[in-house]
């Protein structure tokens, strides 16, 4: 179902990217499988190389707290490192933000935010 979504929602127009580098921005990759898709759609488009942005660190850890991600086992970088996971998509390349680099983009230190998911420390504990 999310599949389908994915390619009813997105399309690629391959007149722009054929033949070309094409540098891709989302804002976290969770379970893999929307990231490969899309690699994969603009590589069929004709993209000569493709690398990958996150604006988030990897997701590492589920989220109790209101996003759907109940299960480790779901989330592809609790399992891969970060060449595995630009295998599994298909990019080139594969440049997450750090931790401290999201904080600092945010202005602040961080204490505002919940950063759980991405290094196991819960704000009520387990």
């Amino acid at each position: 179902m999310r599949e389908l979504g994915v390619r009813l929602k997105l399309n690629v127009i391959p007149e722009v990217v054929a033949g070309q580098r094409v540098i891709m921005i989302d804002d976290s990759i969770v379970r893999g499988t929307t990231s490969k898709q899309i690699v994969q759609m603009v590589r069929k488009a004709g993209a000569r190389e493709i690398h990958f942005m996150v604006a988030s660190p990897p997701t590492q850890y589920p989220c109790y707290y209101g996003i759907d991600t109940s299960r480790r086992e779901e989330l592809i970088a609790s399992s891969m490192n970060i060449s595995e996971i630009s295998d599994f998509i298909g990019a080139d390349s594969l440049h997450y933000i750090s931790k401290e680099g999201m904080f600092a983009a945010l202005k602040t230190e961080g204490e505002e935010f919940c950063a759980a998911c991405f290094c196991g420390d819960y704000p009520a504990g387990r």
